[in-house]
C-alpha cells in the first residue's frame, strides 16, 4: 500500500470524520505513522507523554496527537483542552521484551483512536496490529492476546490481555457523560519530551508550532511524577487522579460511591477518609472505611487495590494485574496520615 503523504489525505480524512461511526478499516489508512513497527510519525503527528499515566498491566504507550490543517487547541489551566473538530489522538499499546532494557524491542499490540467529528463528538477506534507489525486492523469487538515479557525482577510472566471493544472505551472516557479525552491537560502534559534536539517541555512545544488559539502561560498546574521523588501526597494524588478519577467522578461510573478521587478534591469525606464505602460486603473485605488514617491494611481502598479478582479488585478497568508500585505508593500515603480515628 502506497503511504500517503500529510496533505493528501487530509481532504479524505475529513470527508471520513463528517460520517458518524465511519472509519478506516486499517489503522495505516490513517497516514499517522512515517514507520508503524517503530512508532515513527509522520508530519504533523506530534507524540507526547503523561506525568502520571493510567497503568494498563504493565503495558508501555506510544501517544500522539494530529490536529486537521489550521486547527488550534483552546488552552485552558484546569479541566479539558478544546480541542478542533478533525483532531485524531493516538495511543498504541505494547510490551517490552524486557522491561529492565527497552532498547531489546517491543510487540505492538492495539492502537486506539480518539477522533473529534464535525457534530463536536469524540469517536473511539479500536485497531489490532498484525504479527508482522506493519498494520493493524480495526476490531470493533476486541479481542484476546497472549503477551509476555520479562519483568523488572528478572522474572518471565505472561497474560491473556484483554484489547477491549469500541463500546467499552466509552466507560472510562465519558461514563455517564460523553467521549471525552482524559489524558492530554495542562496537569498532565506540563512535561519534558525529547523531540529530537534534547528535552523540551511539551506545552511549550506546541506552542511553538503555532497548536494553541490563546496565549499559554508561564506558570501552569502540574501533576507530581508518582515514581519521582517529590511530595508524597501530590504523587498520591496525582497517582489517583490518573488511574480512579475516569471513574470516581461526578460523572463517571462509579459516581453513585460518593467516592471521587480528582486532584481537584478537598473534602477528605469525599475522598475516603474515614468513609463508610457504599458497597460493602465482600467488596469491601469487612473493612469498614475507604480509607482508615495511619492504617492502609484497614483500608477498604488498598484491600480492593491489592485484589485481582473480579468483583473485588480496583480499577475494574482496564487492568488486570495489581500494580505493586502503586498499591505501595497509596500504602504510603495512608501510612503517612495522622491516625485520628475513623469511629
Amino acid at each position: 500500500m502506497t503511504r500517503l503523504s500529510t496533505a493528501a489525505w487530509l481532504a479524505p480524512l475529513a470527508l471520513t470524520l463528517s460520517l458518524v461511526g465511519c472509519a478506516e478499516d486499517n489503522l495505516g489508512q490513517w497516514g499517522l505513522f512515517a514507520d508503524p513497527a517503530s512508532q515513527t510519525p509522520n508530519e504533523g503527528v506530534v507524540p507526547y507523554e503523561l506525568i502520571s499515566p493510567l497503568f494498563s498491566d504493565y503495558a508501555a504507550k506510544h501517544r500522539f496527537i494530529q490536529l486537521p490543517e489550521g486547527g488550534q487547541i483552546t488552552y485552558t489551566d484546569e479541566g479539558d483542552w478544546v480541542y478542533p473538530l478533525g483532531t485524531v489522538i493516538a495511543k498504541t499499546f505494547s510490551y517490552p521484551r524486557d522491561l529492565r532494557d527497552p532498547s531489546l524491542g517491543e510487540r505492538l499490540i492495539e492502537t486506539r483512536l480518539l477522533v473529534l467529528d464535525d457534530f463536536g463528538e469524540w469517536h473511539p477506534y479500536v485497531y489490532l496490529w498484525n504479527d508482522d507489525q506493519t498494520d493493524a486492523v480495526r476490531a470493533r469487538a476486541g479481542a484476546r492476546v497472549d503477551v509476555s515479557w520479562i519483568h523488572t525482577d528478572g522474572a518471565e510472566r505472561t497474560l491473556e490481555y484483554r484489547v477491549p471493544n469500541e463500546v467499552q472505551c466509552a466507560n472510562c472516557h465519558g461514563g455517564a457523560a460523553a467521549v471525552t479525552p482524559i489524558g492530554p491537560r495542562t496537569e498532565q502534559m506540563d512535561r519534558d519530551y525529547d523531540y529530537g534536539a534534547g528535552p523540551e517541555n511539551q506545552i511549550d512545544h506546541l506552542a511553538s508550532l503555532g497548536w494553541f488559539a490563546n496565549d499559554v502561560p508561564a506558570a501552569r498546574p502540574r501533576f507530581e511524577d508518582p515514581d519521582g521523588a517529590g511530595d508524597l501526597d501530590a504523587r498520591a494524588r496525582s497517582y489517583l487522579d490518573a488511574n480512579c478519577a475516569h471513574c470516581h467522578s461526578e460523572t463517571g461510573a462509579a459516581a453513585q460511591s460518593g467516592l471521587w478521587l480528582g486532584a481537584d478534591i478537598e473534602d477528605p469525606a469525599v475522598l475516603g477518609v474515614c468513609k463508610r464505602p457504599v458497597a460493602a460486603g465482600r467488596g469491601a473485605g469487612g473493612h469498614r472505611f475507604d480509607i482508615v488514617p495511619g492504617d492502609p491494611d484497614a483500608s477498604v481502598m488498598v484491600f480492593r487495590m491489592e485484589s485481582e479478582e473480579a468483583g473485588i479488585k480496583m480499577p475494574e478497568l482496564p487492568s488486570q494485574l495489581s500494580h505493586a508500585e502503586g498499591v505501595a505508593l497509596i500504602r504510603a500515603w495512608i501510612a503517612a496520615m495522622e491516625p485520628t480515628g475513623c469511629d
